[in-house]
């Protein structure tokens, strides 16, 4: 499900890069008290990622797109029985809250990224791509 066309900006990182900059941070003696906040190389809006996953599953991406204004309207009806699509689909008001909203790297002072660990994260996109075909794989072997 799209919120408002799926217009929020995403960097996602890769598993790797994170457990790279975890294991420098523990060896830094200077990286006590310091914080950081680690974000990919890409930015992505959530209908992008959403389209890149499906296209290299070979499959047509399906979307179904409210604005939130009128998912809450459809959420709150009295005849609505959101409650049981909610435990299988993120559809409760507090995640597409979320799904609004930009989750990107912001450079602010006193805050570290992965620039400060000479690190730079590996484009998301080559990872998803490696994921897909795997996927594919293995179903077309179990098929």
């Amino acid at each position: 499900m799209l919120i408002d066309g799926g217009k929020a900006k995403r960097q996602p990182v890769v598993d790797n890069d994170i457990v790279l900059a975890v294991n420098r941070i523990l060896q830094m003696e200077e990286s006590k008290g310091q914080i950081y906040e680690l974000g990919g190389s890409q930015v992505y809006t959530f209908k992008e990622l959403m389209e890149f996953i499906g296209n290299n599953l070979n499959r047509r991406p399906f979307y179904i797109d409210y604005s939130y204004e009128d998912f809450m309207k459809l959420y709150l009806s009295p005849n609505s029985n959101w409650e049981k699509a909610a435990n299988w689909v993120k559809i409760r008001p507090d995640s597409l809250v979320q799904m609004r909203k930009d989750n990107l790297i912001i450079k602010k002072q006193g805050v570290k990224t992965f620039e400060d660990l000479n690190i730079i994260p590996l484009a998301t996109h080559h990872t998803i791509s490696d994921l897909c075909n795997w996927l594919i794989q293995k179903v077309t072997i179990e098929s």
